[in-house]
C-alpha cells in the first residue's frame, strides 16, 4: 500500500494540461528570497492551479501552535520565514507554510493576520473544516482597528492594526465652524450602503489625522487605510479587488496630494480611479466612502471631485482661534498667554523648545499619539 508521502510524490509529476511548470525563481517574490509567493509555491510543488479558502483577523501565533499539534500526523513538510522586527528583539515567525497529505497547503501570515488553505484534488470539505476550526483563533474585538494596505510577496494586501481612539473633544479642539461639518460627516459615515467623498485639508498640525483617527473609532464600519508610501497602489487592480471584498467600508487616503490633483495640470493624475470608486460605475457595487486628507490648497484639487452629489463634505483645518486656543491651553494645565492663532501641535507640546515646529514621530499619522 502506498504511503501518503509516496502518493504526494507521484502526484507532483502528474502535470495538468492547463498548467505549466513553475521555475524555482518564480517561487520567490520580488521582495527577496525569504518571501515565498504561496500560489507559485503550490504550482511548483503540485503542478496545478489551486483552489483557495481563506480567513482574516486570525491570531496566527496561537493558531500555528494548535495546528502543529492537531495535524502533526498529516504534516509532510513545512517552511517558515523569520524576521527581527526591531532592535533588541528576537526573530519572530512571519509566514509559516504546511504541506499536508493529499495536495493540501496551509499558509499562516502572522503580520497580516490571515490564513489561506490551497488545494486542488483534495475534497473541499477538508479545507473548509480546517478553516472552520481555525476561526476559534479570531482576534478579539478591543480597540478600533484599521486595515492597512501593504505590499507583500502576493501583491497588494491588508494588514489589520489596532489604533487608539483619541479622547478628542470636538468643541475644544476645533474652531466653531467645524461642529456642523463634523455632524454631517458622522451622520453620513454611519449610514449603511452609502458612498461619497470627504476632503479634509489644511496646514500640518491642525488636527486632520487626529480627527480621522477619532472617526475610525466612532463608526461601525471597516476602515481601509492607504498610507502615503502606497499612493501608487490607487491604480493597482488588486486594490479594487480588496474594496470589492470589503463593501460598505470607509477608504482613507492620507497625504493625498498626488492623487487628487487637477488632471489638466498633472497628466498622470489618478483622479479617474478615485471618481469611479466614489461615484462611478463601481460605486453602486462597492458603496465605499472615501476620506482624503492633504496639505495642498483646495484650488489644486480636480474640480470633478468637488461636484455636488459626489462630495459629502470639505473642510479646511486652520489654527485654533486665539480665544479657543487659550481655553484649551488652560484646560491642559499650561499658564501660557496666547496672543495669536495656534496649531493643535503647538498647544499640546508647549513643554518642548520651539514646539511650534514639532515633527511627527510616526511614519503614518495613525501611529502617532500626537495631534496632527
Amino acid at each position: 500500500m502506498e504511503t501518503a508521502q509516496n502518493q504526494l510524490q507521484n502526484q507532483a509529476f502528474d502535470l495538468s494540461k492547463t498548467t505549466t511548470a513553475v521555475s524555482l525563481e518564480k517561487i520567490f517574490s520580488h521582495a527577496g528570497p525569504s518571501d515565498h509567493n504561496e500560489f507559485n509555491l503550490f504550482m511548483a510543488h503540485y503542478k496545478r492551479i489551486p483552489n483557495v479558502i481563506g480567513e482574516k483577523e486570525i491570531d496566527c501565533k496561537r493558531a500555528i501552535k494548535w495546528f502543529t499539534k492537531i495535524f502533526h500526523d498529516e504534516i509532510i513538510d513545512s517552511y517558515f520565514n523569520k524576521y527581527q522586527w526591531g532592535k533588541n528583539t528576537r526573530p519572530e515567525i512571519d509566514n509559516m507554510y504546511f504541506f499536508l497529505s493529499g495536495d493540501l497547503m496551509v499558509k499562516f501570515d502572522t503580520q497580516c493576520s490571515f490564513v489561506r488553505v490551497l488545494f486542488k484534488n483534495t475534497d473541499s470539505s477538508k479545507a473548509e473544516e480546517i478553516i472552520r476550526k481555525i476561526r476559534r483563533f479570531k482576534k478579539a474585538k478591543g480597540n478600533p482597528r484599521i486595515s492597512l494596505i501593504v505590499s507583500s510577496g502576493s501583491g497588494i494586501e491588508t494588514m489589520s492594526l489596532e489604533i487608539n481612539k483619541p479622547k478628542l473633544n470636538i468643541q475644544d479642539n476645533y474652531n466653531e465652524d467645524f461642529l456642523e461639518i463634523h455632524q454631517t460627516i458622522l451622520k453620513r459615515l454611519s449610514k449603511k450602503k452609502d458612498k461619497g467623498l470627504i476632503l479634509l485639508h489644511g496646514k500640518p498640525g491642525t488636527g486632520k489625522t487626529s480627527y480621522i483617527r477619532y472617526l475610525a473609532g466612532s463608526v461601525k464600519k471597516k476602515v481601509i487605510f492607504l498610507p502615503p508610501n502606497m499612493a501608487a497602489a490607487i491604480a493597482d487592480p488588486n486594490l479594487i479587488s480588496i474594496l470589492i471584498e470589503n463593501p460598505d467600508s470607509i477608504f482613507v487616503i492620507e497625504d493625498a496630494e498626488n492623487i487628487i490633483v487637477d488632471r489638466e495640470k498633472e497628466g498622470n493624475s489618478p483622479v479617474s480611479t478615485l471618481l469611479n470608486i466614489s461615484d462611478g460605475l463601481l460605486s453602486d457595487c462597492l458603496n465605499i466612502q472615501i476620506i482624503c486628507s492633504f496639505n495642498t490648497d483646495i484650488s489644486k484639487v480636480d474640480s470633478a471631485l468637488l461636484r455636488k452629489g459626489r462630495l459629502i463634505a470639505k473642510y479646511e483645518f486652520k489654527e485654533l482661534e486665539i480665544e479657543k486656543a487659550q481655553v484649551l491651553s488652560n484646560k491642559l494645565g499650561y499658564r501660557s498667554e496666547i496672543d495669536c492663532p495656534q496649531t493643535l501641535t503647538a498647544i499640546y507640546n508647549q513643554e518642548e523648545k520651539e514646539f511650534a515646529q514639532v515633527k511627527s514621530r510616526g511614519f503614518i499619522g495613525f501611529q502617532s499619539n500626537r495631534l496632527n
